[in-house]
């Protein structure tokens, strides 16, 4: 490994803390709703009409499930807000790529991970694009190494776009001879 501080790595694109928050804030905003929509699924089930003849701890059990992933949405969108003031980066240069971002765990949960890898390591960098029924839902960045581990960096942490990246990163490791 190389010390990604110490060395001639450039910045390849920079960090988007704006996008990671409007990304936050979206997944506040439906975390918010299924809990509201949980616990008014369970209020009613114990108090109202709804679940009549032996049926009301079923409806209150899929409230308290529902009103339990909305919270797991909600504090992750508040963890994805206040990753977005984390310090991180995506540089190349000649002894190859180094990336730092946040890395989300249970209930808002992160911690910093940094992947330094050597050109000699990298087999391709990858334009990926997540779709369903050929709609584009989402663009990540993968990083092939030799041995067929991926390494995947999803579009909204960095301000460049993917494809950009992908050709900038193919063209430095054609530089650097390998």
């Amino acid at each position: 490994m190389f010390d990604a501080k110490q060395s001639s790595l450039r910045d390849v694109t920079t960090y988007a803390p704006v996008r990671i928050v409007l990304v936050g804030v979206s997944r506040v905003i439906f975390g918010a709703l299924v809990l509201f929509s949980g616990a008014v699924l369970a209020w009613a089930a114990y108090g109202g009409d709804m679940g009549k003849g032996g049926e009301q701890w079923w409806m209150m059990l899929v409230g308290a499930v529902l009103a339990f992933a909305g919270l797991a949405l909600l504090s992750g969108g508040v963890g994805r807000i206040v990753s977005a003031f984390a310090d991180g980066y995506f540089r190349a240069g000649a002894e190859g790529v180094a990336v730092r971002l946040p890395r989300q765990g249970w209930f808002g949960r992160f911690k910093l991970v940094e992947y330094q890898y050597r050109w000699n390591e990298i087999e391709k960098f990858i334009y990926f694009t997540h779709s369903v029924n050929g709609i584009p839902m989402s663009r990540e960045l993968r990083i092939r190494l030799y041995g067929g581990k991926e390494a995947r960096f999803e579009r909204f942490y960095f301000s460049a776009s993917v494809k950009r990246l992908a050709t900038e990163l193919s063209a430095l490791a054609a530089r650097a001879g390998v």
